[in-house]
């Protein structure tokens, strides 16, 4: 860091030798006039160089004074950002373990994106070259994923999830009365045929129902598998995935919870 005092301090010697010059020139003027006119005003002159002298020195005293001030301060700062620094690491640490864990014992939705996120993340946090502001921004956007699953009611159309049919070529897709191929609206892709939709409660539940609505199944969090449910279930569980799918208006629907031992 620059010495400003120091430098301060060169400054006001130099102009000294300039002042001692000033000097020596105004007495010997005044000698070789010999009057009193000129000494009194070569005084003068002398005078107020000198006070003026004095308030640059004060005003370079006092920008030396700030600006050391503003060092320190920054030096403070620059400080406390290692300090957050040294927060934040094992913090970013701990949201990964804990979105792995959840993402681990989670309903198996979506994991075709759940799981290759949760890899990035992993691999980001621990990448040394990586830095802590990328760290944090990825844990937190997929800390913030996580979350919203559990505040929303999503339906996804799939195959059986116990005895899934195959289907190949044009016996894919879903056909028009002319035989054509059927376009969703939403999308604008073709259209493809599937056993049935999954329907996630948030995290409270995850259902599967048939295209036909023969019959519906949940997955069981304990036993890691799917199990059937009643038939009873079927009409709120049709229900519900019209609302997600948005051909039916919102409202309140029951969610085939089970107690688990």
């Amino acid at each position: 860091m620059v010495n400003i005092s120091a430098s301060v301090n060169s400054l006001v010697g130099l102009k000294s030798l300039v002042f001692v010059g000033f000097v020596t020139a105004m007495l010997a003027t005044s000698a070789s006039a010999q009057t009193a006119e000129q000494n009194e005003a070569a005084y003068k002159a002398l005078l107020q160089a000198i006070a003026t002298e004095k308030v640059s020195l004060a005003q370079q005293q006092l920008f030396v004074a700030q600006q050391d001030g503003e060092i320190s301060s920054l030096n403070q700062q620059l400080a406390g950002v290692d300090d957050l620094k040294a927060s934040i690491e094992p913090m970013v640490g701990k949201m990964t373990t804990s979105i792995t864990g959840q993402v681990n014992s989670d309903y198996p939705f979506e994991m075709d994106r759940r799981i290759p996120r949760l890899e990035s993340l992993e691999a980001t946090v621990a990448d040394p070259n990586a830095s802590i502001v990328d760290k944090y921004r990825k844990a937190l956007n997929v800390y913030k994923l996580e979350v919203n699953y559990g505040q929303s009611l999503d339906a996804k159309k799939g195959n059986h999830p116990v005895s899934p049919s195959s289907r190949t070529g044009v016996d894919r897709w879903v056909k028009n009365d002319d035989g054509t191929i059927k376009y969703d609206k939403k999308t604008g892709l073709e259209e493809e045929i599937f056993d049935g939709s999954y329907l996630r409660y948030g995290r409270l539940a995850y259902v599967y129902l048939d295209a036909d609505s023969s019959g519906a199944m949940r997955y069981d969090l304990n036993l890691r598998q799917w199990v059937d449910l009643p038939k009873k279930n079927i009409v709120d569980i049709r229900r519900a995935v019209r609302i997600a799918n948005g051909e039916a208006a919102p409202k309140v629907v029951r969610v085939p919870v089970f107690n688990t031992p």
